[in-house]
């Protein structure tokens, strides 16, 4: 029994037992909540609390309903402080165990999505520079969700959108033009290091001196330099990079502008074109093309996503963009409205920004200024999975505060080092085990040991939480919290700690077999975000 499960067949009972009208109101309140302290159940729900105001003559009719016909799931079902809580009967842990002895993958696997097409848009950083923090987070956030994605059942596609012109590939090219003295310094040049070295490698190279030329020519060379090589270390991967430019290359433009224009919503204004976003709600109308004759970023995202829904069919899209986006999603949400794309269609998740403390100081970030910390140089510092698990650890909207002397610390106060080395101990079982010579056979009986691993107590909690996990991570997909899965991985060491300090596990091939089981597991949930496990501290 899961959470959707229990929730559907609680509505179902409800529809049954409960006049319509009465019945309609009570579940669209009614919510099931995942608990994770043991005395309040493993699930929980405020039925009856709803029974009481919109039922109650209803009330203990169903409560006793409710604990006859869900008894082979539940141990116990008791109400507390007016929530009805559930207790799993061993008989769940029991078959979860059982099938996940047998393969763990399809155990976990699940068909929530039903192979709906999902596209994931992070990272997307402008080719100006090498990447930041705040864009590893970004990369954190997609990587784990794409993983969760394809575990529940979507099919995934990963997307690197590249802005390869417009204003910000002429500054770059106005910079580079610069540093080989072909142009008066300004304020607005891109800044770094880096530029001075590009301008030298390119400057045998340029043929004429138009800065949007010159600037594609090395948001290319930093894209793939750079950008691509960062990723790479750092264990992001996408499926495709989409160029900007390749929007204009099949008058999609046109068709767009047309559609508009049937709709009345485009009007010209001081020789620019603008969008009536304020017939839409928003407080303020968008210009499309400038004065100039060049196309917006705003424009270019409407085909961008035209293109994503109708061309490719895709059935949601999430975008993945700092806090500095945060006006632009919501009017380009407003703006989608236009073509008919639903609300759950388009769903972008806007992060904060990485703070970076190295002891009681916090380091200033600035890309046009040249001013930042670069991912490749944290990683040269830091491991990889270090960083992917304390950018994990706060929900997007909540500001992070990197403290890289904590990051840096092998002890159970770093809660990466706590969980790394549950999985430690659990491979120091395994390979203590190999140099006693002690082997599990292939015929053992997974039932049996099973029912064994149920008699002991610590197990059972684990197992307990390893029930949770396929609820989780709908949550984490439907709530974008991606640091519900760390909290899960810290309580998740605790009881495996707790396990190992409490049991003596060899000779007992059962409990051999258990332990197998559990570095597995383990190993897996840490794949989903793309941390390699430590075998030996």
């Amino acid at each position: 029994m899961d959470l959707l499960t229990l929730q559907r067949k609680l509505k179902n009972l409800i529809r049954k037992e409960i006049e319509h009208e009465k019945a309609t109101l009570i579940n669209e309140k009614l919510r099931v909540f995942l608990n994770f302290e043991k005395q309040y159940g493993d699930y929980s729900t405020n039925l009856v609390f709803l029974l009481k105001k919109f039922a109650p003559h209803k009330e203990k009719e169903i409560i006793e309903k409710i604990q006859k016909e869900f008894r082979n799931y539940f141990q116990k079902i008791e109400i507390i402080n007016e929530q009805l809580n559930f207790y799993l009967a061993d008989y769940i842990l029991l078959k979860d165990l059982r099938d996940g002895f047998k393969n763990l993958g399809k155990f976990l696997k699940q068909n929530y999505g039903r192979g709906r097409k999902v596209n994931l848009d992070y990272v997307s950083a402008n080719p100006t520079g090498p990447l930041t923090l705040g864009n590893a987070r970004g990369a954190v956030i997609g990587d784990v969700l794409a993983n969760i994605l394809k575990l529940i059942g979507f099919k995934v596609s990963k997307e690197y959108y590249v802005n390869d012109r417009g204003r910000q590939v002429e500054i770059l090219g106005k910079t580079i033009l610069a540093h080989l003295g072909k142009l008066k310094w300004e304020d607005e040049f891109y800044q770094g290091e880096y530029l001075k070295e590009i301008a030298e490698k390119f400057s045998s190279k340029i043929q004429n001196e138009n800065p949007e030329k010159i600037g594609k020519k090395v948001a290319d060379y930093i894209l793939e330099n750079f950008i691509k090589p960062s990723l790479k270390k750092f264990g992001t991967s996408h499926d495709f990079f989409f160029y900007e430019t390749e929007l204009y290359k099949n008058k999609l433009d046109k068709k767009i502008l047309k559609i508009l224009e049937k709709k009345g919503l485009v009007f010209q204004e001081n020789g620019a074109l603008f969008l009536k976003l304020t017939k839409l709600g928003e407080s303020k109308n968008e210009v499309l093309i400038k004065q100039t004759g060049e196309p917006t970023y705003f424009f270019s995202d409407l085909i961008h996503y035209y293109f994503k829904y109708f061309l490719k069919k895709i059935k949601i899209d999430i975008l993945i963009v700092a806090s500095d986006h945060l006006d632009h999603t919501r009017r380009l949400k407003s703006a989608l409205k236009i073509f008919k794309i639903k609300n759950f269609q388009f769903q972008p998740i806007v992060y904060q920004m990485v703070h970076l403390k190295r002891g009681e100081e916090f380091l200033k970030i600035s890309k046009r200024k040249g001013i930042f910390i670069t991912l490749q140089d944290l990683i040269e510092e830091i491991n990889p999975g270090i960083l992917r698990f304390f950018f994990l650890q706060k929900s997007p909207e909540v500001v992070i505060n990197f403290d890289l002397d904590l990051a840096k610390k092998e002890s159970e106060e770093n809660p990466y080092w706590y969980v790394m080395y549950a999985y430690a101990r659990l491979n120091s079982i395994l390979n203590k085990a190999q140099e006693q010579k002690l082997k599990i056979p292939k015929n053992l009986n997974p039932q049996k040991t099973a029912e064994e691993i149920l008699k002991i107590e610590s197990a059972k909690e684990i197992l307990r939480l390893i029930h949770k996990f396929k609820d989780l991570v709908i949550i984490v997909y439907q709530e974008k919290r991606v640091n519900l899965l760390i909290e899960y991985l810290i309580n998740f060491a605790k009881l495996l700690h707790n396990f190992y300090e409490k049991e003596k596990i060899l000779p007992d091939l059962r409990k051999l077999f258990f332990v197998s089981f559990l570095k597995n597991y383990l190993a897996f949930v840490l794949k989903i975000l793309e941390i390699k496990p430590v075998e030996k501290i």
